[in-house]
């Protein structure tokens, strides 16, 4: 069986490389942070026509000059393009950078589609008018018994259906201080389900195992966010999703080997708390392979079936999985035994001096 505590500085010293690399890519490069949490316009498209996200994003990011689209996704028949303000951006510039980017839209669209972008509003205006004059026609028609119209078609064109071209179904605008507030309470958010976590742990086993659960969970969210800061993947509201998510699997494996640990701490007479903890760990490494491994099989399939937005969230649970693994298992245990033998040497030194004092004290007196 192989010692995962001999072996325990290797780890320790790949879990510090990883979290100082991703450390580092923060300082320097920072979040590539999508109009959620930056502020921007977010115009959600309906298409109805043979296209791939490629094909939109290459025309998206052509039409607009000087700026790239956040995020472009893609589900069903519908396209959602987000596009990020400036920063410093006055009102009155924001509304104008808005008209710009619809407007450059609707040309590249209309060209790439061959018919006019039919905006929501004037798509609902139009629909009315038609399903008025259906009503005429098929009023007439039973007057004249002429099967020219029929109530179906009545429905279908009261709905406003789309039959070809291009329709913008909707433009929000997402303001800077709303992605401030929102980047704020996910903080918090965070913080507090790691207090929570923290407590629970503390109560449920003891202090020194939370604040190992802690420093495993803070290891794991680091790399996670270096992973996306070092690709410049995008951090949307789905990224907060999954992180959130990421925190409450991580703690998973790390509870199930801190409860074997303590089981075998209080059956344990001879063993050190090195030995206990690489037993403890091999104990429960078939459950953490096979829940680890499911679960891999589960979200990969979501993200390679899923459209964009499944994907936004499916992918940083997928790094977070993977890097949890790592840290329940190879940080976590060694972590806790490092942890107890310091305490355990700080003890003894402690009563070492003491008692050394006393005996000082003791041959003072006698020569006195």
């Amino acid at each position: 069986m192989f010692d995962i505590m001999k072996k325990k500085w290797i780890f320790f010293g790949i879990a510090i490389a990883l979290c100082v690399i991703s450390i580092v890519s923060l300082i320097f490069q920072g979040f590539n942070l999508d109009t959620d949490f930056s502020g921007g316009i977010a115009l959600t498209y309906e298409i109805n026509g043979e296209f791939t996200t490629q094909d939109i994003t290459s025309l998206v990011n052509d039409a607009i000059e000087g700026k790239k689209a956040s995020s472009i996704q893609k589900a069903g028949s519908d396209v959602i393009v987000k596009v990020g303000y400036d920063k410093n951006m006055t009102d009155d510039e924001r509304a104008e950078f808005s008209a710009s980017v619809k407007e450059s839209l609707t040309t590249a669209l209309e060209g790439k589609f061959g018919a006019p972008v039919v905006d929501n509003e004037t798509q609902n205006t139009e629909a009315t008018v038609e399903a008025t004059a259906a009503r005429d026609e098929v009023a007439a028609a039973e007057a004249t018994a002429l099967p020219s119209a029929t109530p179906d078609s009545l429905e279908a064109t009261s709905r406003g259906t789309l039959t070809s071209g291009v329709r913008l179904k909707s433009l929000d605008d997402i303001s800077p201080s709303s992605g401030q507030e929102l980047a704020r309470s996910a903080m918090w958010m965070a913080l507090l389900a790691c207090a929570g976590i923290l407590i629970y742990v503390t109560i449920r086993f003891e202090f020194t195992s939370g604040c190992v659960a802690i420093i495993a969970l803070v290891h794991d969210v680091l790399i996670l966010l270096g992973v996306y800061s070092l690709f410049r993947m995008s951090v949307n509201i789905n990224f907060i999703a999954a992180v959130l998510t990421v925190l409450g699997y991580s703690i998973n494996n790390t509870i199930v080997i801190m409860d074997r640990i303590r089981e075998n701490t209080r059956h344990s007479r001879k063993e050190t708390y090195g030995e206990i903890a690489n037993n403890s760990i091999w104990q429960t490494m078939t459950r953490s392979i096979n829940t680890t491994v499911t679960t891999l099989l589960t979200i990969g399939m979501v993200y390679i079936i899923g459209v964009s937005a499944i994907k936004a969230f499916a992918l940083p649970i997928i790094i977070g999985i993977v890097v949890g693994f790592f840290s329940s298992v190879f940080v976590t245990g060694p972590l806790w035994a490092t942890w107890r033998d310091s305490a355990v040497k700080a003890k003894k030194a402690n009563s070492a001096a003491k008692a050394g004092a006393c005996l000082l004290y003791t041959s003072d007196a006698a020569d006195e």
